[in-house]
């Protein structure tokens, strides 16, 4: 409901998606990316994961550099996505926040599984918004059009059988029913 009044509006604010591991928060985030940048999102759209590029260097100088720029093609906003924020070091997410303070036309996107992982003042200048695992019959569904866009020979018992391992991670059942179709074995024998 909310995303609905910000495409009426044409604004966004920031937000930190969090939940498990494998529920869509990063696919989200691009989605928001695509419908509010269009094609301006390959110039004005920048991605960081956080856990692997966790330095204080890296928001004074890779996101104030991006921030500061003027957008290519004048969007109304520019975007940053900090996937995995947790993994950034508390002196970085201090940093980030006076990053986030002085460009007003940049929109954040904060992605966590642990949202007390993440520093209490980033977290209040966020849309703070918890992603529910995909419900198993969703996912089943899913996975079932895969096996017949693939044409693979997996019936639904076993397509059931992934999603049930897989424990609400949809990336995961993804990932496992490839491997099964791959090998050509059953979940429960990978």
């Amino acid at each position: 409901a909310d995303a609905e009044s910000w495409i009426k509006r044409g604004d966004m604010p920031n937000v930190m998606l969090y939940g498990r591991p494998g529920i869509g928060k990063t696919t989200v985030a691009h989605v928001l990316g695509n419908h509010f940048l269009g094609d301006a999102k390959h110039d004005d759209f920048l991605e960081i994961n956080a856990s692997q590029d966790r330095k204080l260097e890296t928001v004074r100088e890779t996101i104030s550099n991006f921030c500061a720029n003027k957008s290519y093609v004048d969007s109304k906003f520019k975007m940053v996505l900090l996937d995995e924020i947790e993994g950034m070091t508390r002196d970085s997410q201090r940093a980030l926040k006076r990053t986030m303070e002085r460009f007003q036309n940049v929109r954040f996107v904060i992605t966590c599984n642990d949202p007390y992982g993440v520093d209490s003042a980033l977290r209040s200048r966020c849309a703070n918004y918890l992603l529910e695992p995909i419900p198993a019959e969703i996912q089943v569904d899913r996975l079932s059009k895969i096996v017949e866009a693939v044409g693979a020979d997996f019936n639904d018992s076993l397509v059931r059988e992934v999603v049930d391992i897989s424990g609400g991670d949809f990336r995961r059942a993804i990932n496992e029913l490839q491997a099964c179709i791959f090998s050509g074995k059953s979940p429960k024998n990978l």
